[in-house]
């Protein structure tokens, strides 16, 4: 889901802020039924594959739209930092090869990336 909100600046300049919203990808507790009871965190369970997949794909698509991303805030839990880390990988990857479907052998290009700490 994406917003657009134009603002008004100083001496008749123009703002437009894009805020896109994400939900986290699959989470494996939800396709194999014999994690919950052996994971040692059962609260945080990671992504699938299929939810990697999916979270890069994703990233791409945010690339080809052409939105600009400045900030990425994302919950501490373990699946949304893996869906942030494979969307941000893709948007930022420097090879558009239709055969990455993962961020695992991806080469990206570090200046498209602003990390910042929270505190």
């Amino acid at each position: 889901m994406a917003l657009s909100e134009t603002l008004e600046g100083g001496a008749g300049s123009r703002f437009v802020q894009n805020v896109v919203f994400m939900r986290h990808g699959d989470r494996i507790d939800n396709f194999e039924p014999l994690w919950l009871p052996n994971a040692a965190r059962p609260w945080d369970p990671p992504l699938t594959d299929a939810g990697k997949i999916r979270a890069w794909c994703t990233g791409k698509r945010i690339r080809r739209e052409g939105f600009p991303i400045h900030r990425v805030f994302v919950s501490p839990f373990l699946r949304c930092v893996q869906t942030a880390a494979e969307a941000v990988a893709a948007f930022c990857a420097i090879n558009d090869d239709p055969a990455e479907i993962t961020s695992e052998k991806a080469v990206i290009d570090p200046s498209r990336v602003k990390v910042s700490d929270a505190e």
